[in-house]
């Protein structure tokens, strides 16, 4: 194996890297200067990047993806791609209100927002950390009182109807799947585990099964859980505290908040 060379970045251990000649972080001056001002930056705040994970649970279908034989499909053609979420719409603008709201803790009293996301000063991280899990604990909440005693499961029969359906009515007269009159959330789970235990997937399944349909719904819907506690598990709200590349802290000062805003001003 051979070393790879960057001329933009500084070899941390020159004397092993191969290049003798390569520049050392340790004797350039500017990098002393950067680190000092990335030291005095981190004790003024910190950049903060918001992630919300596990909310959004979507699936897409497109039978030209799958090995349906042409005559299988009404009119030998299979229709257009579908994309569909497990929630009405409703619902959906009713969760991205509330991880909207994250957002609301940052102020002109606390923070600034810059292209790498809000500068929050350090006096405000523990009111950040608590905030965040009020936030969290707000999501909850709203998720039992509007989605519990059983409107999440029927939710997702709902979404799991939508594709079965978009199947039923792209299949031709000659195709040799039959139906299922009522979706039950037991039918879907035992499916579900015999295909996990066989370790199936879309492009093994069989297009002359009769239950393919199904088969097919099952695994696109796979990742999205059928119960509330299941998908309220999988929601987090995380917030990463980041920081700024020394390359833009090497020719200038940074000891005030002002400092660090008009630094971002020139980015």
């Amino acid at each position: 194996m051979s070393p790879k060379h960057n001329p933009s970045q500084l070899s941390i251990f020159p004397e092993i890297s191969g290049g003798l000649s390569a520049p050392s972080i340790a004797t350039i001056p500017e990098f002393d200067k950067a680190l000092g001002n990335l030291i005095k930056m981190s004790d003024l705040g910190a950049f903060i990047q918001i992630n919300i994970h596990g909310i959004d649970k979507i699936y897409s279908l497109n039978l030209n993806e799958l090995n349906i034989p042409v005559d299988f499909l009404y009119n030998n053609v299979p229709p257009a791609p579908i994309t569909v979420h497990i929630f009405p719409r409703d619902t959906q603008k009713a969760l991205k209100k509330l991880t909207y709201g994250v957002k609301t803790f940052f102020n002109r009293g606390n923070s600034f927002n810059t292209s790498f996301g809000y500068f929050l000063f350090r006096s405000h991280f523990p009111f950040w950390k608590t905030y965040l899990l009020e936030q969290q604990e707000t999501l909850n909440q709203y998720l039992t009182d509007s989605l519990s005693k059983g409107i999440f499961g029927q939710y997702f029969l709902d979404h799991f109807q939508q594709g079965y359906d978009y199947i039923k009515n792209a299949a031709a007269d000659t195709a040799p799947w039959t139906f299922r009159e009522k979706l039950l959330l037991k039918d879907i789970q035992e499916c579900r585990n015999n295909l996990i235990e066989s370790q199936a997937t879309l492009s093994a399944l069989k297009a002359t099964d009769l239950d393919f349909p199904f088969q097919v719904l099952t695994l696109k819907t796979a990742h999205i859980p059928m119960v509330l506690h299941q998908y309220q598990s999988q929601i987090h709200i995380h917030s990463v505290f980041k920081t700024i590349h020394l390359e833009y802290l090497s020719d200038i000062d940074v000891n005030t908040i002002e400092d660090v805003r008009k630094l971002t001003e020139k980015l």
